[in-house]
């Protein structure tokens, strides 16, 4: 893309705005693979400080890509991220990048 060409134009604008930022890719997977808990979440993004978890976690459930649950039959209470059907679109795309990554690794 060209700078005289406004990224507003740009067709996938909306899907990075919602992917983009370190650890958003990741936090996705983890999600993906029914890690949706944040303590394990944190456990299972070494690195990761939690306020760049809670942070990404809010951006996504502002997007409605996942919804925020509190589990309040555990003590203390625990907390879930699960994925919306808006979040579950995700997954093929999700798929199609593991695909990729794991195609061009060989490389």
């Amino acid at each position: 893309m060209t700078p005289e060409i406004d990224q507003l134009e740009c067709p996938v604008n909306p899907f990075m705005n919602i992917i983009n930022g370190k650890w958003t890719i990741h936090i996705l997977w983890e999600l993906y693979q029914e890690n949706n808990h944040y303590g394990s979440l944190l456990k299972s993004l070494p690195g990761i400080s939690t306020r760049t978890l809670s942070t990404r976690l809010k951006m996504l459930e502002n997007n409605n890509i996942i919804t925020r649950k509190v589990i309040t039959e555990t003590n203390p209470p625990m907390v879930s991220y699960p994925f919306t059907e808006k979040g579950l679109s995700l997954v093929p795309i999700l798929m199609s990048m593991k695909n990729w990554s794991e195609e061009y690794s060989k490389h």
